[in-house]
């Protein structure tokens, strides 16, 4: 596909197994997780998302098994929450990490609670950014509302219909076909897609955006529960979201908070699934007042 070369990652590295992981680091400060969505993204993705914080952090980007030049798992049922937690672990012993702070985006939030609850002695401290809890812990009629809350804000708009053309069957198409779909779908993650914040993210996404079509049409959403995991997770925690995050929205990550001791919940008003996108400034203000509060 062209531009492969813009967005490979800086380095790779052979895993104790033998794999290959493709990962780069930016910034300087405490070491850095970066767990990213999809799940099947590739982690360049996130290169805005850590451009935020590297003035504090160095932020390690880890593209996923069969993303970018990682090495796909050994057969396609591997592609599992459980799997990518011991694969990131591997990870961080390829690349001499100690204790690191995490931090994931959507379904990256889910691995990261995930990854902290299993490893509790390699967290520091656990960021989730608009996470998936699973449906175990949410009313669907609740989680059906707040859905359509963010929607009506933007049903009006000349995009929306294509916007939310049905998706083809995921399993059967091409990566190619597959982000031509997704391009138009963009819109919808931001509460205000038109802003002069929101805008160049949403081309750049259209522009950079890939999947690991192998992983995007495995993973099975319904088998993930969280419940025995929040209990377990022992590291400060603090979970942002959107107010108008249409998929993973305050419904979805209020369980969170909830679930893990002493974890923080704040709402960012007037923005959708990528409230660092839309409110850096504050994402950053709430991040580094919470730091100061936890240390």
């Amino acid at each position: 596909m062209a531009g492969l070369a813009e967005i490979t990652l800086a380095n790779q590295s052979k895993l104790a197994d033998g794999r290959t992981v493709e990962w780069e680091a930016v910034g300087s400060g405490e070491d850095l997780v970066w767990f990213e969505g999809g799940p099947g993204f590739w982690a360049h993705l996130a290169r805005p998302d850590v451009a935020l914080v590297a003035d504090r952090f160095r932020c390690h980007l880890i593209n996923a098994p069969g993303c970018g030049r990682t090495s796909p798992p050994a057969d396609q049922s591997d592609y599992t929450a459980r799997a990518d937690v011991a694969f990131y672990e591997q990870a961080c012993e390829a690349l001499g990490l100690g204790q690191v702070t995490l931090m994931g985006h959507s379904w990256g939030g889910t691995l990261a609670v995930l990854f902290a609850a299993a490893h509790p002695e390699r967290v520091r401290r656990l960021v989730v950014i608009d996470g998936w809890c699973g449906w175990s812990l949410v009313d669907p009629a609740e989680a059906v509302a707040e859905e359509r809350r963010a929607l009506d804000r933007v049903r009006e708009r000349p995009w929306f219909a294509d916007a939310m053309e049905p998706q083809d069957d995921r399993t059967s198409m091409s990566e190619a076909d597959w982000t031509a779909w997704f391009g138009r779908h963009w819109p919808v993650y931001f509460a205000n897609p038109e802003s002069t914040l929101a805008r160049p993210h949403v081309d750049r996404i259209r522009h950079e955006c890939r999947m690991n079509m192998d992983a995007c049409g495995t993973y099975d959403d319904d088998a993930v529960d969280l419940r025995p995991a929040l209990g377990k997770v022992r590291c400060p925690t603090l979970v942002v979201c959107g107010e108008h995050d249409f998929i993973c929205g305050p419904v979805w990550n209020r369980p969170i908070a909830v679930g893990i001791e002493g974890a923080e919940l704040h709402v960012i008003a007037e923005t959708g699934h990528c409230p660092q996108y839309e409110a850096p400034d504050e994402f950053r203000s709430v991040l580094f007042d919470w730091m100061r509060r936890t240390e």
